[in-house]
């Protein structure tokens, strides 16, 4: 079969700065088990593109309004291009769908695909996908499914009954539509044998445009490329969608396969870098023992980073000693709030204590440590606030490099999205929240938030710059060289910018 997979462009803000499109690698992998099984595959990844184009949205296909004198783009190839670089003969066209933020464009890209392409099937997956099929069915005419949750058996069984004649409703783990409305089949098993997915195929992407995270003076190669050790989490935080998506059996692949895996694309795409898209990379530490002791066997020249995920106490001084000799030299930590009772109410299992330890561990090795946090988590409160200030200020003196704020905004599929759709502040039959949650990630100053705990937004938002604040002096104080490194690497500029940017929109309305 002639298929064609699509990562649509990204929908933004015109003039906002956070666009970054890194590597598809779900859409490598699906790629790759089609191509083992025969079939004809086109890759189209329309969020990239040499030039960084960008074009402007028609607003006529928002249903809404769109807040005064604010345009929409999007970025990378026009809608014009991605039709007419579709191969005529095309049988199947798979659209990968992952933020909930790209909606209204991507069902605009859909729509206009269905229109030029009648005689294909159109199927879409990914997170986005998984979390709300229902509106991707009910707002795309010519959209016959979606994938549910892990998408490369799912995807071979839905082509094979399309092939072959058979009954779509027999497909496991897809939302169909029908005449009577959309049906979900059942639910697929989770695949268990990870070692024997394919390496993904990069050989179908333009890896050298992708953004280059992890480059150093130092770096062994600049093409940076993501890879997954693992599959599933077993925790439920309600801010999450992989309880839904990926489901809480939690699977590894062995050691050996990552590390093949790497210098498969260390001898085939020139990858220097590499990073960890795993939610909870380390449950086992004998696994994370065993993976690095294998790099170092190899004496692969390579540099790498990892996410800290839930279980950060896994990360002892021990670890630490292994990840840095092996190549790795960020690592990333997500306590998301500073204060317990938050941690406990979104059912994040972090203990703060333990993880500002394995911090210690890891500079003690001169690693660089991130870390992510959300501000205005339904529940909340003014003293919550304080208390994760206080423990940004301790993130800072023991010399984490940067935070990553982000604003909450509930995701399709996750525990807080159900309840907020429940309780009537999340409604979809307009496009109202995807709007919304659009500002949330491209605006500092124009935004929405979900906590009724603290009821002004002029608040959340001196509450935002109260967090950067806090971080920002303290690293200043206790660790100055970290404070120029931000400096020079433009993490202050962005900010800046995107509030100068905002500012000058109130004004103008």
């Amino acid at each position: 079969m002639r298929i064609c997979l699509i990562r649509p462009p990204k929908l933004m803000i015109k003039d906002a700065m956070s666009v970054v499109s890194f590597p598809p690698l779900g859409m490598a992998l699906i790629a790759a088990v089609l191509k083992q099984q025969g079939h004809t595959v086109q890759v189209i990844d329309a969020a990239m593109s040499s030039g960084g184009e960008q074009h402007e949205f028609d607003a006529r296909q928002i249903r809404g309004v769109l807040p005064a004198r604010t345009a929409l783009v999007t970025s990378g190839l026009s809608f014009d291009v991605i039709a007419d670089t579709i191969h005529p003969d095309t049988e199947l066209i798979g659209f990968s769908c992952m933020f909930s933020i790209d909606w209204v464009s991507d069902r605009a890209l859909i729509n206009m695909i269905a229109g030029r392409y009648p005689r294909a099937t159109l199927v879409a997956g990914g997170e986005s996908a998984t979390g709300m099929p229902h509106i991707f069915l009910q707002q795309c005419a010519g959209l016959t499914a979606c994938i549910l949750g892990e998408g490369e058996e799912t995807f071979s069984d839905l082509i094979d009954a399309i092939t072959t004649g058979r009954a779509l409703d027999t497909v496991s783990g897809i939302m169909l539509r029908r005449d009577d409305g959309c049906v979900k089949t059942e639910k697929r098993e989770r695949m268990r044998k990870l070692d024997d997915i394919p390496v993904p195929a990069w050989e179908e992407f333009p890896v050298e445009l992708y953004p280059r995270p992890l480059r150093r003076a130092d770096a062994p190669n600049p093409i940076t490329l993501p890879l997954i050790a693992t599959r599933g989490c077993p925790f439920r935080c309600t801010f999450c969608t992989s309880p839904d998506m990926w489901g809480t059996r939690y699977f590894l692949r062995t050691p050996e396969s990552v590390a093949d895996e790497i210098t498969y694309a260390q001898e085939h795409f020139h990858a220097g870098n590499f990073d960890f898209f795993d939610l909870t990379a380390i449950i086992k530490k004998k696994w994370i023992l065993d993976f690095s002791q294998i790099l170092r066997d190899r004496k692969l020249d390579i540099q790498w980073r990892f996410p800290a995920g839930t279980r950060s106490e896994a990360i002892d001084e021990e670890v630490v000693v292994a990840l840095s000799s092996s190549g790795c030299h960020e690592i990333i930590y997500a306590p998301e709030s500073g204060s317990e009772r938050v941690l406990e109410m979104i059912k994040k299992k972090v203990n703060i204590p333990n993880m500002l330890q394995s911090m210690r561990y890891a500079k003690g090795q001169d690693m660089r440590i991130y870390i992510n946090m959300i501000i205005g988590l339904p529940g909340e409160r003014h003293s919550d606030i304080f208390r994760t200030c206080w423990f940004l200020i301790q993130c800072a003196r023991v010399g984490v490099n940067d935070v990553g704020l982000a604003k909450f905004r509930p995701y399709p599929g996750s525990a807080l999205f159900d309840q907020l759709q429940e309780q009537g502040q999340i409604r979809l039959d307009t496009d109202d929240y995807f709007i919304d949650s659009l500002f949330l990630v491209d605006s500092i100053l124009l935004n929405k938030f979900y906590n009724p705990e603290i009821r002004s937004n002029t608040l959340y938002m001196l509450y935002y710059f109260l967090y950067l604040a806090s971080f920002y002096t303290a690293q200043c104080l206790f660790q100055f060289s970290n404070f120029k490194a931000i400096l020079r690497n433009g993490t202050m500029y962005r900010y800046g910018a995107n509030l100068k940017k905002d500012i000058k929109a109130k004004l103008r309305r």
